[in-house]
């Protein structure tokens, strides 16, 4: 029994430029597949970090004959649903080529609207709905035998006899310290770049789900939608785990700046401490990213210093909105005031600031966008990162952005496309302001000095800086032009 984990040739959020991130999803299922099932034979092909075109990976593809490939991610930022398409053409090409060999997809979009999807592709064969850690691998073992029986298989929906079924809900994985470290041995590492410039760049994955669930957050989409509120039910690897992991990431495959992709990686205090102090045992320094909420920040200002001296040397606060009647609607839970102070402190510790906002929602007009742009442009954060509200179904907000929709091509549901109208505004709207948003703050004399020569953030980070500002323009062509990126 051979298995493939495939990453077709594909693109990447326009801000990030050209950024090849390793799948986080392949190298954790690749490793579970390994442990587990040691009899199964995996095989990885990241076409786009290898930079090879269709007809290469086919003929790749055909040089393993695998009987079993997974494609998929647990992460928005591959590019939420405009991964579909690109995973959907790689499959009728694997297919017309290799018709025996079977085709699993999972996360992002796929869990939330498992039924549909299998319906309406008919190149896939089976679909996770849910977490895929333990589903994909089971997949696996139950179709190496003579005589398979896929229905014992939770959490996924396949064909019987052309009909489409899905087996029993799958329930969460309860402790994440269970789970082997990522296979990164089979994944070619040196060939990773983030944000144009970052060498040895890495992503991980430390945890699933978020203690806030904000209502417009695409993470409801990753889960069995039979599982109601499983999104907000938040489990974590132990900081040690966590250290673990930057140790082989350092210390075997050289990494030289390290984003931890957590919806909120300081949740609880007693585990950032011990990171720390796991770091610092170990004598580990090594420059890394994580998002985290605003009031967790200030409950621990005390330790952005310690946090600035073993790498911490950029974070993303979130805030989507600047009025309170938004913010209560999105249940974002948190406070602009509390976003401005964080940004203060980050500075006061050299720690660069990105701040994400919106721009689509149903009631917003010209005026609101623009004064939303003038509170965040007051915080002055370093970074800011514009996302266009993106309706993805299942998440909670999608029934009542459903009317909203006028461009149902996926390839362009990757937050940095406008796919809807407002009830002032056309698609093309509010796709021109997040524009003039995105040109308005990176053009504002004194900030991109600020950004690109001060000399107390590291060196990487004002890399990270330059992709956004160089990326400026093509930002527009998506937002206004519909040109597509992932």
């Amino acid at each position: 029994m051979k298995v493939l984990f495939l990453q077709p040739p594909m693109g990447g959020w326009v801000t990030w430029g050209k950024h090849i991130a390793i799948n986080v999803n392949h190298a954790q299922l690749a490793a579970n597949l390994r442990e587990w099932y040691p009899n199964i034979d995996v095989h990885v092909l990241d076409c786009r970090a290898l930079e090879i075109d269709e007809n290469t990976m086919i003929k790749t593809i055909k040089d393993i004959e695998p009987d079993l490939i997974y494609m998929g991610d647990a992460l928005q930022t591959t590019g939420v649903a405009a991964i579909h398409p690109r995973y959907k053409r790689a499959a009728d090409l694997i297919k017309s080529s290799l018709p025996n060999t079977k085709i699993c997809v999972g996360g992002f979009f796929y869990g939330a609207n498992a039924q549909s999807i299998l319906e309406e592709t008919e190149s896939f064969d089976f679909i996770i709905a849910g977490e895929t850690e333990v589903t994909m691998p089971e997949l696996a073992k139950e179709l190496s035998k003579g005589d398979p029986n896929i229905s014992a298989v939770k959490g996924l929906t396949y064909r019987d006899n052309g009909s489409v079924k899905m087996t029993d809900y799958r329930p969460l994985i309860k402790n994440l310290d269970e789970l082997p470290l990522p296979a990164y041995d089979l994944f070619p590492m040196d060939k990773y770049i983030g944000f144009n410039y970052v060498k040895n760049y890495v992503e991980t994955y430390h945890s699933r789900g978020c203690p806030n669930g904000c209502l417009f957050c695409v993470g409801w989409t990753n889960y069995d939608k039979r599982g109601k509120d499983d999104w907000v039910k938040y489990r974590i690897r132990s900081a040690k785990r966590v250290v673990d992991e930057f140790e082989v990431l350092v210390k075997q495959y050289g990494a030289k700046f390290v984003c931890i992709m957590d919806e909120d990686f300081n949740v609880y205090r007693p585990r950032v401490e011990e990171f720390i102090d796991e770091m610092n045992k170990r004598n580990l320094k090594v420059p890394f990213f994580f998002m985290g909420r605003a009031p967790y920040h200030l409950r621990d200002k005390d330790l952005l210093k310690p946090l600035r001296e073993i790498g911490f040397v950029c974070g993303l606060i979130g805030l989507e909105a600047v009025d309170e009647e938004t913010l209560k609607k999105l249940h974002k839970n948190v406070e602009v005031d509390q976003v401005a102070e964080v940004v203060n402190l980050f500075r006061e510790n050299n720690i660069m600031s990105v701040v994400t906002w919106m721009v689509g929602y149903p009631d917003d007009d010209e005026s609101k966008i623009k004064s939303r742009f003038e509170r965040i442009d007051a915080i002055d954060p370093d970074m800011m990162a514009l996302q266009i509200m993106t309706p993805l179904p299942g998440i909670p907000m999608y029934d009542e952005l459903k009317p909203f929709i006028q461009d149902w091509d996926l390839k362009k549901w990757d937050f940095q496309h406008a796919v809807i109208n407002t009830k002032h505004l056309s698609k093309d709207d509010v796709g021109r302001l997040a524009a003039w948003a995105n040109r308005e703050f990176y053009s504002k004399p004194g900030r991109i000095q600020r950004i690109l020569y001060d000399k107390n953030y590291h060196p990487l980070c004002r890399l990270i800086a330059r992709c956004y500002v160089e990326t400026a323009d093509k930002h527009a062509q998506a937002a206004m032009k519909n040109e597509v990126f992932v």
